[in-house]
């Protein structure tokens, strides 16, 4: 392991010394790094607006939690890279998946489960409520403006779920004159994508913002069953495996006096993705996920200091799986009605929220049809003194048929200069059983406990326009987790002795995750360069084991030229072995580099490129499946400038 630590080093520093040396550097001056906000989320983007944090606008240099943030900027280089893809490429983040873009994935949040995961899409959940999990295969990375991830239990602000942390997905809002943009490309695999927006504002006293977004991505694919799986007698192992994925946004408001404003918001996406079925006839199935979210809002500033945020949403997540022999599908649906208030107090701010959310699930198989009622009602006090910060927040969640659960976070930092300060958190977090593991028949435990974590870090920053520094030490421990299990007690004689499940659910380990997550970056004159390093020790305390998943260490480097006409980048991504479960399907480590390039041909035409796993590394994210190879996807993009 440790030669081949080294082998992998080497390569990053060689890719890097060439990249220096093709791009001579130029004066000292600094320039936009290549993670920029848009335009509407702040007007500088070194310092961005985080909303996820504290549920409210907040600098990025007052926030106290650790953070990553995607930019407009990032997320077009991305090119025919998914959403799980970008996150693999964030501080802090593994994922797996099995197959191609489409498969269904996991993102882990330092070290975390994918399911212990909040994802929010313009501040709505989308999390199914049968099985707990998101569907991340699911949403087309075109059509978003921008994301933010929050590190570490946010439960006192968002409610179960959120024991890893939060990653928040926020579409475009419009601002200003009529933007429209487009793009199109093609690349390896018959890959085609093609989206297009537009965006703004009237003027006036009366102001109506307005956006649409719309994508197709269309993939032949490449057969997804490597030759270390295990079944090859029962899996097709030499047909392609495509996936078609689309998706629309769009939002409306109007402010129709000042400080009051109402609005309508629609987010929808569908994924459907071709997997070899498990069968001695090697059939290949169809997994087709949708997912959308709805709501209405109204923001209203009702004093001076005092403002409202009155939303109503629902979220919908179908799985449908078609095979030859079946036609398996699961429906879930959450009514949410949320109502927060921000008090400013001097420079301080009082937050109150109430929160109603209905949760209902069908699925054919089992015949089931279940719904749960929660009732929240959080309260969080930030304090900003001089050089002082300083977050509190506590939530209580009342569960239908299963009873309340409190969470709540201590936050403080201290600004020694004005770019470097330090910070330390602790906050509880909690999830909630799915509705899968307390009622699925013949499986279900209604007893179930839910899982909780206590997390405490301390943190480190240092910014400047010309450096970014952070770095943060955790320690998250999470009792309770819901797992399989084929033993008598805690499973019913019955439940071990019927298919499919042959056991039950039931709180059988708890993990302790212990790591030190580093990231920074430096411009200089046209030049920047970036990296993060993650050391983490995700360990199962029932077995001894290292979580299924995920590596002890993980990180990227990446190095970015810029002028006014061209932008050209190379980046890596490299992971340490990992296990598939149980301590069983050993996967290698593995380093993966891209480059990615633009070049603005005139004021609102460019053509953009970008070169996947350039070395054609053969490397696997779920035992026995087989990733992408090298693989290039080129394009032109229309944006009205």
């Amino acid at each position: 392991m440790k030669q081949q630590f080294s082998n992998t080093q080497c390569r990053f520093a060689l890719l890097v010394t060439l990249l220096s040396s093709v791009f001579p550097f130029q004066s000292a001056v600094a320039q936009t790094p290549s993670v920029s906000v848009s335009v509407s989320n702040s007007v500088d983007p070194l310092n961005p607006i985080i909303v996820t944090a504290t549920r409210t606008p907040t600098k990025a240099d007052d926030v106290l939690a650790d953070y990553v943030y995607i930019g407009p900027e990032e997320i077009a280089d991305a090119a025919q890279s998914s959403l799980v893809q970008l996150l693999q490429r964030q501080r802090g983040v593994e994922i797996s998946s099995s197959g191609g873009n489409g498969g269904i994935a996991s993102v882990f949040l330092r070290g975390s489960n994918s399911n212990q995961t909040l994802v929010l899409i313009d501040g709505v959940r989308s999390q199914s409520t049968l099985t707990g999990s998101p569907a991340w295969q699911a949403l087309p990375l075109s059509i978003i403006d921008h994301i933010e991830i929050i590190f570490g239990p946010q439960s006192s602000l968002y409610g179960s779920d959120a024991i890893g942390g939060v990653v928040q997905i926020f579409t475009k809002t419009g601002d200003g004159p009529m933007q429209v943009g487009a793009s199109t490309g093609y690349g390896s695999y018959g890959t085609s994508i093609s989206d297009v927006s537009f965006y703004g504002s009237t003027s006036g006293d009366q102001k109506i913002r307005y956006s649409l977004s719309a994508t197709q991505e269309i993939s032949t694919g490449f057969n997804s069953v490597a030759q270390n799986n295990a079944y090859p007698s029962y899996l097709n192992t030499t047909s392609n495996m495509g996936y078609t994925r689309s998706g629309g946004a769009g939002k409306i408001s109007q402010e129709w006096a000042r400080g009051q404003e109402f609005g309508l918001q629609v987010f929808a996406a569908r994924n459907n993705n071709q997997y070899p079925v498990f069968s001695a006839a090697k059939p290949i199935g169809n997994q087709v996920n949708d997912v959308s979210t709805y709501s209405l809002f109204s923001k209203n500033q009702i004093t001076q200091n005092w403002k409202s945020l009155f939303q109503a949403a629902q979220s919908y997540d179908l799985s449908q799986s078609l095979t030859p022999t079946s036609n398996a599908i699961s429906n879930s649906r959450q009514n949410i009605y949320t109502w927060q208030n921000d008090v400013n107090v001097g420079s301080d701010l009082i937050q109150l929220v109430a929160e109603r959310k209905v949760a209902t699930a069908t699925a054919t198989t089992g015949a089931l049809n279940l719904s749960q009622t929660t009732n929240s009602f959080a309260s969080a006090y930030q304090l900003k003194r001089g050089s002082h910060l300083g977050n509190a927040s506590i939530r209580n969640d009342s569960i239908s048929g299963y009873g309340p659960q409190t969470t709540g976070n201590l936050a403080y930092g201290y600004f020694f200069t004005k770019q470097l300060r330090a910070n330390i958190n602790y906050g509880t977090g909690f999830k909630a059983p799915s509705l899968y593991d307390m009622f699925y028949p013949v499986y279900g435990n209604p007893t179930l406990k839910p899982e909780k974590s206590k997390n405490s870090e301390v943190g480190l920053n240092y910014e400047t326009r010309q450096y970014d520094l952070r770095l943060a030490a955790y320690s998250n421990s999470i009792a309770n987790l819901i797992q399989y299990s084929s033993t008598s007690p805690p499973c019913t004689t019955t439940q071990i002795n019927t298919a499919p499940n042959y056991g039950c659910a039931t709180n059988v380990a708890s993990a302790k995750i212990t790591g030190l997550s580093v990231g920074g970056a430096t411009r200089f004159g046209n030049i920047s360069i970036r990296g993060s390093f993650d050391q983490q020790n995700p360990i199962d305390q029932s077995t001894g084991y290292v979580l299924a998943k995920r590596a002890r260490q993980f990180g990227n480097i990446g190095t970015e030229y810029k002028n006014t006409r061209l932008t050209a980048g190379a980046e890596g991504t490299f992971q340490a072995n990992r296990t598939n479960f149980d301590n069983t399907g050993y996967m290698g480590g593995y380093a993966i580099y891209n480059l990615y390039g633009n070049y603005q041909i005139t004021k609102d035409w460019s053509l953009f490129g970008r070169w996947n796993n350039i070395f054609n590394k053969d490397y696997q994210l779920s035992y026995g499946y087989a990733t992408s190879g090298s693989n290039v996807f080129v394009g032109m993009r229309y944006a009205m400038k």
